[in-house]
Parts: structure tokens; sequence; C-alpha cells
């Protein structure tokens, strides 16, 4: 019997059995990276509620505020529109 296709033999189980356990490695790995992002966007939601949480009451405020103005343009568009309907009865006088 030659040598030759023993020792190639043996260099292909070798490399089977190498290739073999990195592709499990690889797996592994792929796994842990899943399990990491998972709780890296466990943690970026989690962020997200409390800044929503945080932002709400500031946008109601900013809406409360705008509201207040228009409310104070309309009384000025109103009180402008009485003063000129006391001008036009006033010179009608």
């Amino acid at each position: 019997m030659e040598i030759l296709p023993v020792v190639f033999a043996f260099i292909l189980v070798i490399l089977t059995i190498v290739l073999s356990v990195v592709g499990i490695q690889i797996i592994l790995v792929l796994i842990e990276v899943r399990r990491s992002l998972k709780k890296f966007n466990d943690t970026l939601d989690y962020s997200q509620q409390k800044i929503n949480q945080v932002l709400e009451p500031l946008q109601k405020l900013a809406n409360l505020s705008s509201s207040i103005k228009v409310g104070a343009v309309v009384f000025e568009r109103f009180m402008d529109w009485v003063d000129n309907k006391k001008k036009i009865t006033t010179e009608k006088s």
C-alpha cells in the first residue's frame, strides 16, 4: 500500500474536523451576536419609551402655549371688530 493515499486521507480527516469546529464556532458567534443585538434593541426601545414620556408633557405644553397665542389673536381681532362697530355707530350719530 502506498503512503500517499494514506497521507491524503489523514489530511482530509484533519481538515474535515478543523472545518467542522470552525463552522460550529461561527454558529456560536452568530448566536451571541444575535443575543447582543436583541439586548441592544431592547435598550433602544426602552430609551425611546422614556424619551417619549419626557417629551409628551413638553409637547402638550407647547400645544397649550400655541393655543393661548391663537386665543389671544382671536380675542384681539374680536376687540378690533367691536371697536370698528363702535366707530361706525358714533360716526353715524
